[in-house]
């Protein structure tokens, strides 16, 4: 098996073929667009979101001693793009009315939306600490957390206060502490934490997905045209399936090394546009090489898949069992993150099929051993050895079979000619 003239003609006609297609110059656009989107979509869409009419908070005070400062808190922060503070409180008397009035009352104003949100505060609060907020969105996290900080800030100051003790001078004694996260590996140190180093990894597993779901189907694609249209034939005539097979794989590598190129130089300037670099780099070559051998990899899988295929909705079928595959990393990513050597992670990463998106993981947060990182390079190339020789068995009798699909017994006597 090697790379002939007419293999490397296959080649270059089917990336020229394919590089002017108006699908491939708006995935190459399309692609990192999305994924910037995706990155900066959600701040872009809170800030769009964000109101610009302080919300009118209802607060019964049973205690009588949270409102005041609460109020004048909140009048400080958090504050609104126009200046304005983001939350009012208003005070609720008791007028001697029982809880269960009261909280009635509240409920009717806040289906009226007089109020966006109720704050209940009962008598015996310095005991219970507890305190009860009422609203018809109870999803608003961040402002719900800070009005029960700010709350039980109060609470806790007026308890310090009144057990003899300075509130000032405990809030300096119970100061937070910042925690600097430092990176340490044999060429050195360098500040990097957990947004970085997934940061990295999952960029790198969303391309893998990316690439080979969609140089793969265009592969799948092409063969299940060619049969259906019995051009293969007339390709076949020209040279042999093993440089046809050869001639496409490259092809297509080629297509993708395209878009992986451009897309690396577009995410090069993001980095230096936004100041990202704590990127942890260190293992990027490493990176590079598992993404380019895994791609291999799966370019021979659906080679051998699109010889099964006559049809679109075959192909589908069968890329998506792959498909399946491609997302178990990426949804074990968090937690591999948390402890990259984990035995069952180190098992998972001598897996081929697997082996590349899990470097991905394991590598930004830290180097694995040598004989690791040895051992999965030497299991996947011999992966890639054995499932493209397979690949060529079953391509050399299958890309010429249409109509029904072969089954286990005759697949196995294609790869023993």
């Amino acid at each position: 098996m090697k790379l002939t003239t007419k293999a490397i003609r296959v080649a270059l006609w089917e990336f020229v073929e394919r590089v002017k297609t108006k699908s491939f110059l708006i995935s190459l656009f399309l692609t990192p667009g999305i994924m910037v989107l995706f990155a900066a979509g959600p701040a872009l869409l809170k800030d769009s979101l964000e109101t610009t009419e302080s919300q009118r908070i209802a607060i019964f005070d049973g205690s009588g001693i949270v409102f005041d400062s609460l109020n004048a808190s909140l009048q400080e922060s958090p504050t609104l793009a126009n200046g304005k503070p983001k939350y009012i409180p208003e005070r609720i008397p008791d007028d001697g009315r029982p809880l269960s009035a009261i909280k009635t009352e509240l409920d009717t104003a806040l289906l009226r939306e007089e109020f966006s949100a109720v704050i209940l505060i009962p008598a015996g609060v310095l005991d219970s600490h507890v305190v009860e907020y009422r609203s018809q969105n109870v999803s608003d996290i961040e402002g719900i957390t800070i009005l029960e900080r700010r709350v039980s800030r109060i609470i806790t100051g007026y308890k310090i206060s009144h057990a003899g003790l300075d509130p000032d001078r405990v809030r300096v004694l119970n100061r937070g502490t910042d925690m600097r996260t430092v990176r340490i590996s044999e060429k050195g140190e360098k500040e990097s934490g957990f947004l970085e180093s997934f940061g990295l990894a999952y960029v790198f597993l969303i391309f893998m997905l990316i690439m080979i779901l969609s140089s793969g189907q265009m592969l799948v694609r092409s063969m299940v045209e060619e049969k259906s249209n019995r051009i293969v034939e007339v390709l076949i005539s020209s040279c042999s399936p093993m440089d046809l097979m050869f001639g496409k794989i490259v092809g297509i590598s080629l297509l993708a090394i395209v878009q992986v190129l451009f897309w690396t130089a577009i995410g090069v300037l993001l980095v230096y546009a936004v100041d990202l670099r704590n990127l942890p780099l260190e293992n990027i070559w490493l990176m590079v090489v598992y993404f380019i051998l895994g791609f291999f990899l799966y370019a021979g899988i659906f080679v051998a898949f699109g010889c099964f295929a006559s049809t679109e909705q075959e192909a589908q079928q069968m890329t998506g069992y792959l498909s399946m595959l491609l997302m178990l990393p990426i949804i074990i990513a968090v937690i591999a993150t948390q402890s990259p050597n984990n035995p069952v992670l180190v098992g998972l990463t001598m897996i081929p099929l697997i082996t590349p998106q899990m470097m991905f993981v394991r590598l930004p947060i830290t180097t694995p051993p040598t004989w690791e990182i040895a051992l999965s390079l030497g299991i996947l190339v011999c992966s890639i050895i054995i499932v493209t020789w397979i690949a060529a068995k079953i391509f050399r009798t299958g890309i010429l079979l249409t109509g029904k699909r072969p089954g286990l017994e005759e697949i196995w006597r294609w790869i023993r000619a």
